[in-house]
C-alpha cells in the first residue's frame, strides 16, 4: 500500500486526536507542536496518521508519530518513517533521533528494526506528565533515546 506525507501549515490543533495516539498529554503536545513541522500521513484520500518533526541544526527529532490502530502493523509506519527521513535529508539533517518510554516495548522494537540505535536514558522524564502512563503492565518513567544517521 502506497502512502504519502503532507506538511500541515495551519490549524494544527485539528490533528490533536491523532497526536494523542502517540502522546496522551495535551500539554506536552502543545509544548512542541507550534515550533515543529507537522505532517499528515495519508493512504489515497484517507488521513491515517500524523508525525511531528523538530529540526535543530543538523538533527531531526521525531516528537510524535501516530497511526490509527487499524493501520498499525502493516509496514505503513516504516514507509512513513522513510518519507520523513527523505524530508529531513533535504533539510540537511545528518541524524534523526527519537525518544520513547521505557514501557513502549513495541515502539522500541520498531525503531530498532528501522535502523535506530539506543544511545541514552533520560531518567524520570515521564514523571512530569499530568497522568501516569502504563503500557504492557509497566509504568512509563524513563525516556529511551534512539538515533539513526541519515
Amino acid at each position: 500500500m502506497a502512502i504519502r506525507i503532507e506538511e500541515v501549515h495551519s490549524d494544527k490543533q485539528r490533528y490533536l486526536p491523532l497526536l494523542k495516539l502517540a502522546d496522551p498529554d495535551v500539554h506536552m503536545i502543545n509544548s512542541y507542536l507550534e515550533i515543529s513541522t507537522l505532517f499528515k500521513i495519508c493512504s489515497e484520500d484517507e488521513l491515517i496518521g500524523v508525525a511531528v518533526i523538530l529540526i535543530d541544526d543538523k538533527v531531526a527529532e521525531i516528537k510524535n508519530i501516530g497511526l490509527e490502530e487499524q493501520w498499525q502493523g502493516k509496514g505503513i509506519g516504516s514507509q512513513a518513517l522513510e518519507k520523513l527521513i527523505d524530508y529531513c535529508v533535504d533539510q540537511d539533517c545528518q541524524v534523526m533521533m527519537v525518544g520513547t518510554a521505557n514501557s513502549s516495548i513495541d515502539n522500541f522494537a520498531f525503531y530498532q528494526k528501522n535502523g535506530f540505535r539506543f544511545v541514552q536514558i533520560i531518567p524520570n522524564f515521564f514523571r512530569q506528565y499530568q497522568n501516569p502512563i502504563y503500557e504492557n503492565g509497566i509504568r512509563a518513567l524513563d525516556m529511551l533515546v534512539l538515533e539513526r544517521e541519515i
